[in-house]
């Protein structure tokens, strides 16, 4: 079944239209600052370097609106290939061949990881993209590169390991993307309509983060995930709820189901 999920999922004409997206919203930073606009004196006087222009680092208009549509690239690579089961009546065919738990599980496995997979995908291809712009030199605290306080996000991480620093934020996007796409996968057994099972982890995700940055302030979820903020119990907290939490959901009311 895992096989004919991956061949659903590069069949569908949204999966590429949101690699397209991302790649567009990869490169054109990169485009803004390679070559036309760099001179000798940006590398000599301030040291840019792919660690530095880093979307996630040098915020600007891109990347905004990158994280304002994250939770709809996660959500709508396959979110609501469930809904679209069971509105169809595919997921008789499919529960005649596996078991119904079997189907439910690789289900969501797949959805998880090709949340995570989209909304990783422009930032890993931002940061080669920015490799080909500056050289690849290590930030120094007092080089004037840009700083991770203490109280941030592991800072000495930042300086001495760059490269594993730059991965273990890859690695919280993706489970992040993961938990939305999951989200959205959960709602879908209770709500059979496509749209607003897509539109569902974009609602949900800004009035959390709304909550959460004007009641709990450090513990907001854009701060933590999104932006260079500071390190807490927030973190793995959200993700342990996040995925333990639409995994039970998506589960139990999902086996409940009457298919066949």
């Amino acid at each position: 079944m895992l096989r004919m999920e991956i061949q659903r999922v590069t069949r569908r004409p949204i999966f590429w239209f949101l690699i397209l997206v991302g790649a567009l919203l990869a490169i054109w930073p990169v485009v803004q600052v390679w070559p036309q606009i760099s001179s000798s004196e940006d590398y000599a006087f301030y040291p840019g370097s792919p660690y530095v222009m880093w979307m996630p680092y040098n915020i600007g208009d891109t990347y905004n609106i990158f994280i304002l549509i994250l939770p709809l690239l996660a959500s709508l690579a396959y979110a609501d290939a469930y809904a679209e089961d069971f509105n169809s009546g595919y997921i008789k065919n499919i529960v005649t061949k596996v078991s119904k738990k079997k189907y439910l599980m690789i289900r969501y496995a797949v959805n998880y990881c090709l949340g995570g997979t989209v909304v990783v995908f422009p930032l890993v291809l931002n940061f080669l993209g920015q490799m080909t712009s500056f050289p690849l030199i290590e930030n120094n605290y007092y080089f004037g590169m840009i700083l991770v306080p203490n109280g941030n996000f592991l800072p000495d991480l930042n300086y001495q390991h760059p490269v594993l620093y730059i991965l273990l934020r890859l690695f919280l996007f993706f489970l992040l993307g993961g938990i939305l796409a999951s989200i959205g996968l959960a709602f879908s057994t209770v709500l059979k309509n496509r749209y607003i099972v897509l539109v569902v982890p974009f609602l949900a995700f800004m009035g959390f983060d709304l909550f959460t940055y004007t009641f709990l302030g450090q513990y907001s979820i854009s701060g933590l995930f999104l932006e260079n903020g500071p390190a807490n119990w927030g973190i793995p907290t959200y993700l342990i709820v996040g995925t333990i939490g639409t995994f039970l959901w998506y589960y139990i009311v999902g086996d409940r189901h009457e298919t066949i």
